[in-house]
C-alpha cells in the first residue's frame, strides 16, 4: 500500500498521463452515458377478420335458419358450418350431419343461411344444432410507435454520416 508522499510523487511523475486519462474518461462519460429517447413510427400490415354478427331464428326453439350480418366496411365471402347432433337418452351428443354453406355478403348486408331441407326438424331434446361462422379476412395497415434510446455520441456520429 502506498504512503501519501509516495502517491504524491507518483502523481507528479505521471501527471501528463493521468490528466489525459481523466480527460478521456470525462469525454466518454459526457458522450456515451447520457441517452436521449427517440420516438418514431413504423407502418405495419396485419390480417384481420371482417366484423360480423349472427343469430339463429326458428319457431318454439326449433332452428330454421341463421342470419349472418356483415358489420364491416367491405364485402366478402362468409362460410357457415352447421352441425346436427343426435342426443342419446343418457345425454351424450353424437354428430349426425355437417353442412357448410358460403355466400358473398356486401358491407352492412345480411344473408340468410337455411338449414338443409333433408335434415327434417331438429327437435330438442332428441336433436341439437350448432353452427360456426368463418368470416373472410382483410389486410389493414396500422402504425406502431417505438422508442429507442441513443447516446449523444451515437446521434453526433449519425448526423456526421448524413
Amino acid at each position: 500500500m502506498y504512503q501519501l508522499p509516495q502517491a504524491v510523487d507518483y502523481f507528479h511523475k505521471h501527471k501528463k498521463q493521468i490528466m489525459i486519462l481523466i480527460i478521456i474518461v470525462a469525454i466518454a462519460i459526457v458522450l456515451v452515458i447520457p441517452v436521449i429517447p427517440i420516438t418514431y413510427s413504423i407502418t405495419k400490415t396485419r390480417t384481420v377478420n371482417l366484423k360480423y354478427g349472427s343469430e339463429v331464428y326458428g319457431v318454439y326453439n326449433i332452428p330454421k335458419f341463421v342470419n349472418v350480418t356483415n358489420k364491416d366496411s367491405i364485402g366478402g365471402t362468409f362460410s357457415i358450418t352447421m352441425k346436427k347432433w343426435y342426443v342419446n337418452p343418457i345425454g351424450q351428443k353424437q354428430l349426425e350431419d355437417t353442412v357448410t354453406q358460403s355466400a358473398f355478403i356486401s358491407a352492412g348486408a345480411t344473408h340468410r343461411f337455411n338449414l338443409p331441407e333433408d335434415w327434417g326438424v331438429v327437435i330438442p331434446p332428441m336433436y341439437s344444432f350448432t353452427y360456426s361462422v368463418t368470416p373472410p379476412t382483410k389486410q389493414e395497415k396500422y402504425n406502431e410507435t417505438r422508442i429507442e434510446y441513443k447516446s449523444i455520441f451515437e446521434l453526433i456520429m449519425n448526423s456526421l454520416k448524413r
